[in-house]
């Protein structure tokens, strides 16, 4: 019976290459000699991307600008279908097959990795392929020669060499007792190689030391970074590194712990604890991205036009950094005076605000009888937190209201820091915010504290009644609306059940300072214990202890480990993937950027849905409806998020139905 069955499967796999291959075969999916491109003539467009990270929403946003500026616009003559392997090279590859043979107009990848999965599927150019995001594309070995014209027919793009040498010496000019820098990086990655050997020349010709420590995956990167602060090490710094910026927090964690910065060259980790970042404005990379995307959909050759290679700068400064360090770090007025973002006690400040890609206004849509002031306060930075914060904003966009002419932003992020979010509620206050929107339960707690007068509407809130400011959807404070949902307790423990049947011991790490996480975790509890389980909980108040907290509950003979949602843990998430995973025990989550650093499944809330609906509330209070008459909105739908290698690791065996229903599988087979 094995037999017949290997047999079987064999077939089925060599079938399934031949399809492939005669897909593969197909000419390039171009306009036909008599097809007039015109705006009418919707293209259908698939983007492949690596991972969930901040800098590559920017490359996407700058994408779609570039698009629309190209007169391509999503809903109107434009689809795009994102691809998101979540550091998953297999899955990464299944997706450029799927995409190579979906008969689309173009492909675009974001990131090296995303470009060699998607060349290596379209080698005999099924599809015309740009990309950007890339340290080197010549080193990315797709072909790509020095000269701007050697590259494929059917491939150009952007490549993007962070400033290596520039960082070593910005670090120098802060510290110039700067003598032993440590590095972890993969050495699977070609960008983190290119920048490591770049790394290794700035450093000798500085007279700095580089201890080199390597992760091959995000779980290895805490146990790396300590290794280094171990070797007596003044910093670390972090290149062009997919692994290492996907488990950034569990580098800065153990840096904090030992008192020494951390810098990098991707631009957004200043936004998690690095001192500063020098690297590349990837919005305006997008961007330039997205204008060569639309001359490839308007008929130019791609064989026609230039491989470009471009830096346009870009400065993050951190100076809440600074607190603590054991050696006298000092960012000089010049340096601070041509960052682009600064973090300080107040919040953060952008030079120039981001542009956002404006779609075109509704013919209903009128102007307001004001530019609204609109605050948007956030106190963690976690992809989840992105997804409601996108949410918030394409629903204003989506109503018809045009930015600068109707509403103003500014977004701003806690970065996990009480006293900074107070600072900030204060700004917005100071700034006479018209409206104040508040992502967490602690910003909204906060704003109600001191901006009270201001309308204010919250999402990414697990309980308003918890939160204090509600009785019930339609009885709350009269100054406030929003949308809310907390986890799916109840969906979580039927299918830690289905999965684990003979489970009896289940851990819990919760932050009792945090309303949320208190409300998430008695509710986890409660339905727990109805379910015959024994719930071992250990309770943090700090992002440093969360490791510590995470090694010490799986050595209470517990059976697995279920994560309430909280905002200390959701941020320092690796370090309890990483604990767990020494003790070979599955982690379940509740926030879907947990799937991709070690979960092996998550139940989460759709926060993008969640802040896409707060945004809908939102257009209702700037065009004249009263909060206090706008019943508050509960999320209700759940997804399932499965990770088959996690599951593999800690001996979890993942049933055929429920990979069915699984929203999103990652990992191998």
């Amino acid at each position: 019976m094995d037999t017949l069955k290997s047999l079987a499967t064999g077939i089925g796999a060599i079938a399934l290459a031949s399809v492939i291959l005669l897909w593969s075969d197909k000419p390039p999916r171009r306009p036909a000699s008599n097809e007039q491109v015109t705006k009418e003539t919707v293209r259908r467009v698939a983007l492949l991307q690596h991972v969930s990270q901040p800098i590559i929403d920017d490359g996407y946003a700058g994408t779609i600008a570039g698009l629309q500026e190209s007169g391509f616009v999503e809903g109107k003559n434009l689809e795009i279908a994102r691809r998101n392997s979540e550091n998953s090279v297999p899955d990464a590859n299944l997706m450029a097959q799927e995409i190579v043979t979906g008969g689309y107009d173009l492909a675009i990848s974001l990131t090296t990795l995303s470009l060699q999965a998607l060349a290596a599927a379209n080698k005999n150019g099924a599809v015309n392929h740009v990309f950007a995001m890339v340290t080197d594309p010549t080193a990315a070995g797709v072909g790509i020669g020095t000269e701007p014209l050697d590259h494929p027919p059917h491939l150009v793009g952007i490549g993007t060499l962070q400033p290596v040498a520039e960082s070593l010496n910005m670090a120098r000019t802060m510290f110039p007792g700067l003598k032993t820098l440590g590095v972890v990086w993969n050495p699977a990655e070609v960008n983190s190689e290119i920048n490591t050997k770049l790394c290794r020349a700035a450093c000798q010709e500085l007279g700095i030391t580089l201890l080199e420590a390597n992760a091959e995956n995000t779980a290895a990167v805490r146990e790396a970074a300590l290794s280094l602060i171990s070797r007596d090490i003044d910093a670390i710094w972090i290149g062009g590194d997919v692994t290492v910026l996907a488990a950034a927090d569990s580098v800065m964690g153990p840096a904090r712990d030992a008192h020494i910065p951390v810098f990098t060259v991707i631009p957004g980790t200043a936004a998690k604890g690095a001192l500063f970042d020098l690297g590349a404005n990837y919005f305006e990379v997008g961007r330039r991205l997205g204008l060569l995307a639309g001359k490839v959909l308007n008929g130019e050759s791609p064989a026609k036009l230039p491989v470009e290679r471009i830096v346009p700068p870009k400065l993050f400064i951190n100076l809440l950094a600074l607190k603590g360090l054991r050696d006298p770090w000092k960012v000089p007025p010049a340096v601070l005076a041509t960052a682009d973002t600064v973090i300080d006690e107040q919040g953060t400040h952008e030079k120039t605000p981001k542009p956002e890609a404006k779609s075109p206004p509704s013919a209903a849509s009128k102007p307001l009888a004001k530019t609204w002031n609109v605050h948007v306060l956030e106190y963690v930075n976690l992809p989840d937190v992105e997804d409601a914060e996108k949410g918030v904003l394409d629903a204003i966009r989506e109503s018809g209201l045009v930015i600068d002419r109707d509403y103003k932003t500014r977004i701003t992020n806690a970065q996990g820091d009480i006293s900074t979010l107070n600072g900030m509620v204060d700004a917005a206050v100071t700034d006479r915010a018209d409206l104040v929107i508040t992502l967490s339960t602690p910003t909204l707690q906060a704003a109600m504290r001191k901006a009270n007068v201001q309308p204010v509407v919250f999402t990414f809130l697990a309980d308003p009644i918890a939160a204090g400011v509600a009785k019930s959807d339609a009885d709350h404070a009269p100054n406030v609306t929003g949308s809310y949902g907390s986890g799916d307790m109840a969906g979580m423990i039927s299918l830690i059940r289905q999965l684990m049947p003979g489970a009896k011991r289940l851990g819990a790490i919760f932050c009792p300072a945090e309303i949320n996480s208190v409300y998430n975790h008695d509710l986890l509890v409660k339905t727990a214990k109805a379910a015959n389980f024994e719930v071992v909980s250990m309770g943090v108040s700090t992002p440093a202890e969360v490791g510590d907290t995470a090694t010490a509950l799986c050595s209470e003979q517990i059976d697995l480990i279920c994560l309430p949602t909280a905002n200390i843990t959701g941020a320092s998430f690796p370090s309890i993937a990483q604990a767990a995973d020494r003790a070979k025990l599955p982690v379940y989550g509740f926030l879907t950027s947990m799937l991709g650093q070690g979960a092996t499944a998550v139940v989460a809330r759709d926060y993008y849905d969640m802040g896409h609906d707060a945004g809908g509330l939102a257009v209702r209070v700037m065009r004249g409806e009263k909060p206090a008459d706008i019943p508050l909105k509960q999320a209700v739908t759940s997804r399932l998020l499965l990770n088959r290698d996690a599951a593999h690791r800690c001996g979890v065996k993942l049933p055929e139905d429920v990979v069915k229903r699984a929203y999103k599988v990652i990992g191998g087979k």
